[in-house]
């Protein structure tokens, strides 16, 4: 390949690789960033910015040699790193890393939604995954005996629960029965029984117990829905606050509607949509992915076999989106 040919390959990817520079660049200036990834991974993705400019600074330094004659392409791997002559197969290689750019480009930078969240379909209990792992745990419980008791002694009395199981921490339970929505401190504990997978959950539970109004904060979004959630039958008749994208789904009745939002572990392809089931006697009035902060009266409905949340809607004001419309897990919660 002529040296003039072979620079020119050089400067395109040296062009190819300092746009992916630049627009992660303007994605973070912009704060675009954070439409894509969680927080926590800006400054990986920062670093690789860095890491395509240095290479794109290299090509260009080959093509620079190339233009003047030198191209040194010759290595001891036993391959030939010469590209190929084809002008089809060059542009289709190329316009494999074009084509992105471009659209990321020329494309606006949107939020997910409605559309993105009925495909994947919505979460209404945020609490399902935890109330999993914790009856994962639980110890099977024993044969009875043919005298009609348990297997450790015809006739015995059955064991007790243990204080942790599942059943008392879930949303239907009737566990902790003399705990009632007038319940003290000195029997928060009967009111949120817990095991090592819920114990976080049932602290904090605690402390929203206490509050006139539950405020679903962003930085505490998934962990006070799952508190709620797992606890549900406590607080039933406490108020409750957030803020979310509206979101409808063709079976629900004129009167409901979702608060949504969407959780991310690591980046957008592995959001999950999340919400609370509202019912509000002026919801057709709402635009569906229009931001609302609502406040209502926390109840219980059955939704697929399950108890859900279900938040009677008392008043609802228009919200501005997010800075950050996702929300993340948040690795300090129990520690």
């Amino acid at each position: 390949m002529r040296p003039r040919t072979l620079g020119f390959h050089h400067t395109i990817k040296a062009l190819i690789l300092l746009g992916f520079a630049v627009y992660i660049a303007y994605l973070v200036k912009t704060d675009g960033i954070l439409l894509y990834i969680a927080p926590r991974m800006t400054a990986y993705v920062k670093l690789s910015s860095l890491a395509l400019y240095i290479v794109a600074i290299y090509q260009l330094y080959l093509g620079i040699r190339a233009f003047g004659g030198r191209t040194e392409t010759d290595c001891d791997c036993d391959h030939d790193h010469t590209p190929s002559s084809s002008k089809l197969k060059n542009t289709l290689l190329y316009g494999l890393f074009v084509f992105p750019l471009l659209l990321g480009f020329l494309l606006p930078d949107t939020t997910m939604g409605s559309s993105l969240a009925a495909k994947k379909g919505m979460n209404l209990n945020s609490a399902a995954s935890v109330k999993k792992d914790s009856a994962a745990a639980q110890p099977a419980a024993p044969a009875p005996s043919p005298g009609g008791g348990q297997a450790g002694g015809a006739g015995s009395a059955p064991a007790a629960p243990p204080s942790g199981n599942v059943a008392a921490a879930g949303s239907g339970s009737s566990a902790a029965s003399s705990g009632t929505a007038g319940g003290t401190a000195s029997n928060s504990g009967e009111l949120f029984p817990s095991d090592k997978f819920t114990k976080s959950y049932a602290d904090f539970a605690k402390k929203l117990y206490a509050m006139d109004v539950i405020p679903v904060k962003e930085d505490l979004f998934m962990e006070t829905l799952t508190s709620v959630d797992l606890f549900l039958d406590r607080f039933v008749g406490k108020k409750l606050q957030l803020t979310g994208f509206v979101y409808r789904q063709d079976e629900m009745k004129p009167n409901q509607f979702v608060v949504a939002r969407f959780s991310i572990q690591c980046c957008s392809a592995d959001a999950s949509p999340f919400g609370v089931l509202a019912e509000y006697d002026k919801a057709q009035t709402l635009a569906s992915d229009s931001w609302v902060t609502v406040t209502g009266t926390i109840s219980k409905a059955k939704y697929e076999d399950n108890d859900i949340l279900v938040l009677k809607v008392e008043k609802v004001v228009k919200a501005e989106p997010a800075k950050t419309p996702y929300v993340y897990p948040n690795y300090d919660f129990g520690s």
